[in-house]
């Protein structure tokens, strides 16, 4: 493939990526803004009208779950997720690029087969509602597979990002 066909194939794909991961983002800030008001409204329902409400809390635990999911994609994008330090000190700064794109491989690995695992168990859960709810269950593990689309399209942005060669440089 040439190189200004490369750069332009390049580019499309990173556009997409950063509008896909800013409604990843997106829904998963409103997501949790709605498991807290959820959480809020069973702690008022609760403890102020003694009655508590039977959908708020799985509602809340469901929303929880979607906001970890899609903002998983947002966090890998920008290289924040938790990892051992050490390791990059120990080792040459002329490997880093090459364990950045190992680890970023690892991850995309590991999120097709929670896309694929996630998509199984929606189909095995889908007869099952949630407590205090008529809603499927297939509906809190469809999280697994739609945040991992969502995050492996994230990865491959940063795979391709000419800026991912920048960050370990300005991190020494």
């Amino acid at each position: 493939m040439s190189a200004p066909l490369f750069n332009s194939v390049r580019n499309g794909v990173l556009a997409v990526e950063r509008v896909t991961t800013r409604v990843a983002l997106i829904l998963a800030v409103s997501m949790l803004a709605l498991a807290a008001t959820a959480a809020f409204y069973q702690v008022i329902t609760r403890f102020v009208f003694n009655d508590p409400s039977h959908f708020s809390e799985v509602a809340s635990r469901s929303l929880v779950i979607w906001s970890v999911f899609l903002g998983a994609a947002n966090v890998f994008r920008r290289n924040e997720m938790m990892r051992v330090e050490v390791i990059f000190a120990v080792i040459p700064s002329r490997v880093h690029i090459g364990l950045e794109y190992f680890i970023t491989g690892l991850s995309l690995l590991f999120f097709v087969l929670l896309a694929y695992y996630g998509y199984q168990m929606g189909l095995r859960v889908q007869p099952q509602r949630m407590a205090g709810m008529d809603v499927s269950i297939a509906w809190a593990y469809s999280a697994l597979p739609v945040g991992s689309v969502f995050t492996m399209i994230a990865l491959v942005g940063r795979l391709l990002d000419p800026a991912m060669h920048d960050d370990r440089a300005e991190a020494l």
